[in-house]
């Protein structure tokens, strides 16, 4: 009795210290592994950083503090050619999928049921679980700073250009320009970050070439005279012929399709620094001295080489006194501030104007396109409508001429309305009569001097011998000095015909 009573207390007693070890151990178990799932794996390495033994807070901060090193000195090459830019890896707007790479670190170990857990945990691994961050970015982002460095990237055209010298044409070669392809390069940078991206990249930007708008063939066809007009000046006045040679040199030029000549534009500034000197101009109707004259000339030289073509004229002024160098109508004039000759390229092609003097003339050349010289034989016809009476006479004593001489100062000249005409001619048949512009010259008065100088019988003493007479002859008469007459005075015809060669 007492045996069977000791064996049952003693399998009790085994079964107690068995019981007692059992929940021992898996309170043990238990322990370890709720500590166990505070943190992750031994050996789970997140883009090369070991986060084996660190609870999540941890593990974030120290792969944060690692992104933020790497994120400040890795960078994005861009480049073409020779041109390089660097974009810090910081500045594209984007962050790494850190919650969604830790969630799956996290998982390596802690799958499975206590045991399991417990065996993993217990189990020494050779080797590390490597899992990888992957960079998400932001595409408005990237497009938004890749796009400010669109003008890093421009290379503006270039066009050819045409210029005229010693007679001949001399042609600058186009140059294409390029600017980025917003688009392309975007989308290659995309597929760099969508790859893994462990290290500093060089991407080649897309570019697109630029067109220029004119080509070296763009002038084949502009190098022939369609206009060309002429003025003669003679060699009294050296300066007034400087004053023209300076200026009809300013106005070469390559009008371009859709661009206005300027007069003004292309003499400016009249200085004596540019070249001009004093000569003699008309103001107000009256002849004065000042600088630049006889720039006038030129204007009026293209103005007439213009109207043999199918320009538009915009501006046009004419002198306020008839000049010599072309019919009624036919002249322009031009002055600092006030007055412009303009007109416009209303083609298709660029025209090119050439200007020089030669042989005591004023040449101006158009070249252009043929579609740009009429079609018709030109004539012009100017038509005076109105002739107005001169002022009267202005009489000015002189105190330095003898009394009751008199001295013509300035030539009376009678006020003139003026019409020209553009005639059309086709076969010898007038086909079309068109009004170009009105002109008026203003009338002007005559302007005398009347001497007012008295002079004296000399008084002799009578110890001073008389001074020897001289006869004068009978009908000797008194010469008074005469100023010259400026060109620009003289009257041309009303009416002057001129062809087109």
């Amino acid at each position: 009795m007492d045996i069977k009573r000791t064996l049952k207390w003693s399998v009790l007693i085994v079964i107690v210290i068995i019981s007692g070890l059992s929940v021992g151990a898996m309170i043990y178990i238990y322990t370890k592994v709720s500590e166990f799932d505070k943190v992750f794996s031994q050996g789970v390495v997140v883009s090369g950083m070991d986060i084996g033994g660190l609870n999540r807070t941890e593990a974030k901060k120290k792969l944060e503090s690692h992104l933020e090193q790497v994120l400040q000195s890795k960078s994005l090459m861009i480049y073409k050619g020779d041109v390089y830019y660097k974009i810090p890896f910081s500045d594209l707007g984007s962050e790494y999928n850190m919650e969604e790479v830790l969630d799956k670190a996290y998982t390596i170990g802690h799958q499975g049921n206590l045991f399991e857990k417990y065996k993993y945990l217990r189990t020494k691994h050779e080797n590390n679980t490597s899992v990888n961050l992957k960079y998400i970015y932001d595409k408005e982002a990237i497009h938004t700073v890749v796009e400010s460095y669109t003008p890093k990237f421009h290379i503006a055209p270039v066009d050819a250009t045409i210029t005229r010298k010693n007679r001949q044409f001399i042609i600058t070669p186009e140059k294409e320009g390029q600017e980025l392809d917003l688009v392309k390069t975007t989308e290659k940078i995309f597929d760099v970050l969508d790859a893994e991206y462990k290290e500093d990249t060089k991407i080649e930007v897309a570019t697109k070439k630029i067109p220029v708008k004119f080509r070296s063939d763009s002038f084949k066809d502009i190098q022939k005279i369609i206009a060309s007009f002429s003025t003669s000046y003679n060699n009294v006045d050296a300066n007034r012929n400087i004053n023209l040679k300076v200026a009809v040199g300013q106005i070469n030029k390559t009008l371009l399709p859709g661009e206005i000549f300027s007069l003004a534009k292309q003499l400016e500034p009249i200085s004596y620094t540019a070249g001009y000197r004093d000569s003699k101009v008309i103001v107000n109707g009256k002849i004065e001295q000042g600088i630049g004259g006889g720039v006038c000339q030129i204007a009026s030289t293209l103005y007439n080489s213009v109207l043999l073509t199918n320009l538009d004229i915009t501006m046009r002024q004419n002198h306020s006194l008839p000049v010599a160098y072309v019919p009624l109508g036919r002249d322009a004039t031009y002055s600092t501030d006030t007055i412009d000759f303009k007109f416009k390229n209303n083609t298709a092609y660029p025209v090119f104007v050439e200007g020089y003097c030669e042989n005591n003339k004023v040449y101006v050349n158009i070249f252009a396109h043929t579609s740009v010289k009429s079609e018709y034989d030109i004539k012009f016809s100017s038509v005076t409508t109105e002739v107005i009476k001169a002022p009267a006479t202005k009489y000015i004593e002189d105190p330095n001429a003898p009394k009751g001489s008199k001295a013509e100062e300035v030539r009376a000249l009678v006020g003139k309305k003026v019409k020209l005409y553009k005639l059309y001619y086709k076969g010898g048949t007038l086909v079309k009569k068109e009004l170009i512009n009105n002109s008026y010259y203003r009338p002007r008065a005559a302007v005398v001097k009347i001497g007012t100088k008295v002079v004296l019988a000399p008084v002799f003493k009578s110890q001073v011998p008389p001074v020897p007479q001289v006869s004068t002859p009978t009908g000797s008469e008194e010469t008074l000095p005469v100023e010259d007459q400026p060109i620009d005075e003289s009257i041309v015809p009303d009416v002057v015909d001129e062809v087109i060669e």
